[in-house]
């Protein structure tokens, strides 16, 4: 068997409390640190931690300057801490050193500085590594079942000695994870070089269609040019043989233009002479004109003088006395006075008339005004029984409205109910607020349900009910054992792991009995119900709840626990009291909302079947009640009615006056016989008028008469005159016929004349225009072959100037679509292809070592499992020993993902929870786990123990004892009478003035019998 390590001298200075240099050798086997508290006994515990590589964080310090000396009365502070320890497993030794100077450390094995990882596998198999179990603080004995379960699995392989293989082991990894990492990053770059030498592959393809384009480019341009030249001689060839043949044209032009102009001539002439002879005839022809007119004007006057005589006067008629100007004028008088007096009367007859009609209308006014008071009082009591009606009506609107705006409040509660109830279903039929394996198995054969949708508390007790069910509301409850296994294969295959309660296994406590008490609510079955009918709830309730109290507050629940209550206590709010003691309470994040969502539910249920009864109720009291069509047709017949009665009466009328004029006939009679007597005087001064028109009349008649014989001898002369000049009218008109033709002629000359111009002038703006397209050509020519000349020689490609032009323009246009193009691409391209095939050789190189770390790693995986394997059997063995030795405990050392489970069972409890052990026996537990350690390599290489043993009891001391006698060793830092007498050595610490020192005690060791 192997030896084991053993600490031989640990040395420390300026280390907290310990300011001079302090030395401890540990030759013997089990070592006792005693002192008074606060002396500084932990503090060496603390420096072995320190010296074995701990963090600030891990020890009772936020950071490195908290270990310096910081000085005591009398002694100033150090700017140093140094601790030392001595190792010795046979002739083999290690010294390990720290040193600490202000924010600075440095490490040394055996003389040379080392790192921390150094350090880790220098120490690796003592238990003293960071984060060791070899080292168990004050107060940490009893955390040490409790650790995680990767920490306890580290315990395991360090003390297996399988640290430095989980070492090689995680090493293996990493360099697993840098060369895949290494893998991927040379990957990415080779795909980059990839797409690099893709792009550069593709902008040399570019480049070289680049330049057969631009050749293609050169040879059409050398074409259009050569095409545009041969087209420019066609053109000036063309040109010339139409300037001849305009020549030619323009000469007979110029021959027709001069017999044109030699017959205007002639025409001219004779024009001439026929103009004179018209103006001639046209001046005789003027003197008949004269003669006609007189003609004319004696006809009209003979016709005004040819008319038949006058009437005979007669006799003469004697004149009046009076004339009839005079005879008229009072005539005239007298008829307006006549005519005044007719107009007086007619007005006082209309002034009866109207009278009369006044007498009517007041009579009509009369009736009318009484009518309408008979009418207003009939409207007044209309009035009164419509106002009340529609006060009626209002108050029965108001009413309406009222319900109608519960029925829309309630309506609007419904559906906000209803979509609350329908969101709450969907989210606990989904299992938002259940684990993966009970949502899965809801609704299996045999399934009854999960708890937490089962149990319902009574309301307001939904906090604390949940508390006291825990873990227990995922539990689902099964009808029996075989549903149960059913929905555990289920999960299996599909996922997910939950808790069955089997309704045949079922299998409850005794009920609770409490006396009554102040703030005791009653025990927790009773307070709760099942939501499903037809299932033992008081025996499900009591299996889940057990003894659980509630409680309506804190204090109640402490003053009951005080009085020797030993149930498990809830509060309303949430608290639990434990059997043990421990108090658990505060904010829980969502406490409480399971089963506060399961009642929200069924009020929300409850609520909507109130809510449409409340409906109905209210649209049964609407349907007698009047609309607000009905009311509004009572307001606007009473708002008619009171229009009405707001319009004024009619005024009472007065009657009229009659008028107070008479009328006398007498006046208008004297007038008419005055009227007769001037109308005989006027019809005589009238006759004796006329007598004298008709006497004068019938002379200028004799005169006229004389004067129409003289005007017809004169028209007799004229007709004789005119007859004479008939001959010249017929001469006057061949002349202006032969003149009319001549003028035909000669605008037909000039019209021809004004062609032959046009014709002229196109010929010469053609020979004008043919002569520039020869020069422009010529010019044209000349650009070309210098343009020509610029172009280097190439191959001319046949066609015309437009379908070289057309396809030039194509070959631009594609050369323009590549854009700049990079003409060093396929220089660049070679050494990158070279580059691109050394990195695939790289990666093909990666993968396959790759592949060889990933077999290195399977096999160092495998040794260690293997190892592991082999350890945790051998410590399960151990472990069931040790435990059964120090306490009687059964236990069991489960696998489980990357760490171990520690199950423990104490003589006669039943519980597997560690956390409800007792200190004592959580403490008896920790050291038959460090003991079945030690017995990985043969015994527990060592152990520094600080106050591990402060909550063991007499008889729990004494099998601490005897275990310590094994012969490893220990360095205990104790306050036990008992644990001292199973020491060989004591030291003792004091404090002088803030100043540790230690003290050797040598004892004689007395063995227990």
């Amino acid at each position: 068997m192997t030896e084991a390590w053993r600490i031989d001298r640990l040395t420390l200075q300026g280390f907290k409390s310990f300011a001079e240099r302090t030395t401890l050798d540990f030759p013997d086997p089990v070592t006792g640190i005693i002192g008074p508290n606060g002396s500084g006994k932990s503090n060496l515990v603390e420096a072995l931690r320190f010296v074995t590589g701990a963090r600030a964080q891990e020890l009772r310090g936020q950071e490195l300057a908290a270990f310096l000396f910081h000085g005591a009365e009398g002694r100033p502070p150090l700017g140093f801490a140094e601790v030392r320890l001595e190792l010795s497993r046979g002739k083999e030794r290690l010294v390990v050193e720290r040193r600490l100077e202000g924010d600075r450390t440095f490490l040394k094995v055996n003389g040379r500085p080392a790192s921390a990882k150094a350090l880790a596998l220098a120490l690796a198999g003592t238990g003293l590594g960071r984060g060791g179990y070899a080292i168990v603080g004050q107060g940490e004995i009893g955390a040490l079942l409790e650790a995680p379960e990767e920490v306890l699995l580290a315990h395991l392989e360090e003390a297996a000695g399988l640290k430095p293989v989980a070492e090689a082991a995680k090493a293996a990894e990493e360099r697993l994870k840098e060369a895949s990492a290494l893998l991927e990053e040379r990957e990415a770059g080779l795909e980059r070089l990839k797409a690099e030498v893709s792009r550069l592959q593709g902008e040399a393809e570019r480049a070289a269609r680049a330049r057969a384009l631009d050749l293609e480019a050169l040879r059409l341009r050398r074409s259009v040019l050569l095409a545009r030249m041969e087209e420019a001689r066609a053109e000036m060839a063309k040109a010339e043989a139409r300037l001849e043949e305009l020549a030619k044209e323009e000469a007979l032009l110029k021959e027709a233009q001069r017999g044109l102009k030699e017959r205007q001539e002639a025409i001219h002439a004779e024009e001439e002479a026929l103009r004179r002879r018209l103006e001639e005839v046209r001046l005789l022809l003027k003197e008949r004109e004269g003669l006609q007119a007189e003609e004319r004007e004696l006809s009209r006057i003979l016709k005004a003088l040819d008319r038949p005589p006058p009437e005979d006067p007669g006799p003469p008629v004697p004149a009046p006395p009076l004339s009839a100007k005079e005879v008229r004028a009072r005539l005239a008088r007298l008829k307006a006075e006549e005519e005044r007096l007719l107009g007086e009367k007619r007005r006082l007859e209309e002034a009866w008339r109207r009278h009369e009609a006044e007498a009517a209308r007041y009579e009509e006014r009369l009736r009318q005004h009484q009518e309408a008071l008979a009418e207003r009082e009939r409207l007044q009591a209309e009035l009164a029984e419509r106002e009340e009606a529609l006060a009626q009506l209002k108050e029965a609107w108001e009413k309406r409205r009222a319900l109608e705006a519960q029925l829309e409040e309630a309506k609007a509660q419904l559906r906000a109910a209803s979509r609350e109830r329908e969101r709450l279903s969907r989210l606990l039929e989904a299992g938002v607020d259940l684990h993966e394996g009970p949502k899965r198995v809801r609704g299996l054969r045999g399934i009854l349900g999960v708890v937490a949708d089962l149990v319902r508390p009574e309301p307001g007790l939904e906090v604390a009910l949940e508390v006291a069910l825990g873990p227990r509301l995922q539990w689902v409850l099964a009808q029996d054992e075989e549903a149960a296994k059913a929905a555990i294969a289920l999960l299996k295959r599909e996922g997910g792991r939950a808790t069955f309660l089997p309704l045949t296994l079922l299998n409850p406590p005794p009920a609770p009995n409490p006396k009554p008490v102040p703030g005791l609510l009653g025990p927790a079955y009773r307070l709760a119900s099942l939501r499903a009918p037809g299932l033992p709830a008081e025996a499900i309730l009591l299996a889940l709840l057990g003894d659980t109290l509630v409680f309506a507050d804190l204090e109640a629940a402490l003053a009951y626990r005080r009085a020797g209550g030993r149930e498990r206590l809830v509060t309303r709010e949430g608290e639990v009291l434990e059997r043990l003691g421990a108090l658990t309470g505060g904010r829980v994040k969502g406490g409480g909302e399971t089963l506060l969502l399961r009642r929200r539910l069924e009020d929300l249920a409850e609520e909507e079947t109130r809510l449409r009864e409340r409906i109905n109720a209210l649209e049964e009291a609407l349907k007698p009640l009047p609309s607000g069509q009905a009311l509004a047709e009572a307001q606007a017949r009473v708002a008619a009615l009171q229009a009405r009665l707001k319009a004024p009466l009619p005024p009472a009328p007065k009657p009229p006056t009659p008028p107070e004029a008479t009328w006398d006939e007498g006046r208008l009679k004297a007038l008419a016989e005055e009227r007769q007597a001037l109308e005989g005087l006027l019809a005589q001064a009238e006759a004796h008028e006329r007598w004298r028109l008709l006497a004068e009349a019938h002379a200028a008649w004799q005169k006229a008469a004389a004067e129409a014989a003289r005007v017809r001898e004169r028209l007799a002369e004229l007709k004789g005159r005119l007859q004479a000049t008939l001959p010249l009218l017929e001469e006057a008109k061949a002349l202006e016929a032969q003149r009319a033709k001549l003028r035909q002629e000669h605008q037909a000359l000039q019209e021809k004349e004004a062609r032959t111009l046009t014709q002229a002038n196109r010929l010469l703006a053609e020979r004008e225009n043919l002569r520039l397209l020869l020069a422009r050509r010529e010019a044209t020519l000349e650009e070309l072959a210098r343009e020509l000349a610029a172009l280097p020689e190439a191959e001319r490609i046949p066609g015309s100037p437009r379908a070289l032009q057309a396809r030039l323009a194509q070959v631009l246009r594609e050369r323009e679509s590549l854009g700049p193009v990079n003409a060093l691409a396929e220089r660049e391209l070679a050494p990158l292809r070279e580059e691109l095939a050394r990195r695939e050789r790289e990666v093909v190189e990666a993968k396959e070592a790759l592949l060889r770390l990933e077999g290195e790693t399977r096999a160092v995986e495998k040794a260690y499992a293997e190892r592991l394997k082999e350890s945790f059997l051998r410590f399960q063995e151990a472990f069931r020993t040790q435990a059964l030795a120090l306490l009687g405990a059964q236990t069991e050392v489960r696998r489980e993902g990357r760490g171990l489970r520690l199950l423990l069972v104490p003589q006669g409890k039943r519980t597997q929870d560690l956390r409800l052990l007792s200190l004592g026996e959580k403490t008896l537990g920790a050291l038959a786990f460090l003991f079945a350690l030690g017995e990985l390599q043969g015994g527990l290489p060592l152990a520094v123990l600080d106050e591990v043993d402060a909550a063991l009891d007499e008889a729990n001391l004494l099998r601490f004892a005897r275990f310590l006698a094994s012969g490893r060793q220990f360095i205990l830092v104790t306050h036990q009478k008992r644990t001292m007498e199973a020491c060989h050595a004591l030291y003792g610490v004091t404090a002088e003035r803030g100043v540790s020192r230690v003290y050797a005690i040598r004892k004689e060791v007395a063995h227990d019998p």
